[in-house]
């Protein structure tokens, strides 16, 4: 597959979500990602009705886990790789290639997490990032 068709499709993928009720569980979502690649995922948060969930006011936060040590190999946040996109209810999730590249091979864990403008907190997604070796130099 071509660098632009790749780019094209992890540009576009977008998960449709339900918003948590009090009580439910955050969405589970496993994303592979390569060493040396750019990575991004669009995700879109809809209620229970279906309907976009609007993020504006909403503050974001993501950290990357070693699931042994407990060590933080990379974090998130609103402008650094994280960007809410208002009334579209989307989540745009990027690593740059250096980020990508020193991240150790494996099952990393992760989980992100919104706060509202009222303080609300919401656990919407948890999961592993897959991280796999690539052999083209």
């Amino acid at each position: 597959m071509s660098p632009t068709r790749r780019r094209f499709i992890a540009l576009t993928i977008a998960a449709f979500l339900l918003a948590p009720q009090l009580g439910a569980e955050p969405g589970l979502y496993s994303p592979n990602a390569y060493r040396g690649e750019t990575f991004a995922r669009v995700l879109t948060w809809r209620d229970s009705s279906g309907a976009l969930v609007n993020l504006t006011g909403y503050v974001s936060k993501l950290q990357i886990v070693d699931r042994v040590s407990g060590t933080v190999r990379d974090e998130f946040a609103d402008g650094t790789g994280l960007t809410l996109g208002g009334v579209a209810g989307t989540i745009t999730w990027q690593m740059t290639a250096a980020e990508t590249l020193a991240l150790p091979l494996g099952n990393l864990a992760y989980d992100l997490r919104l706060t509202s403008g009222t303080s609300v907190v919401t656990y919407l997604l948890y999961g592993y990032v897959n991280v796999h070796e690539t052999r083209t130099r």
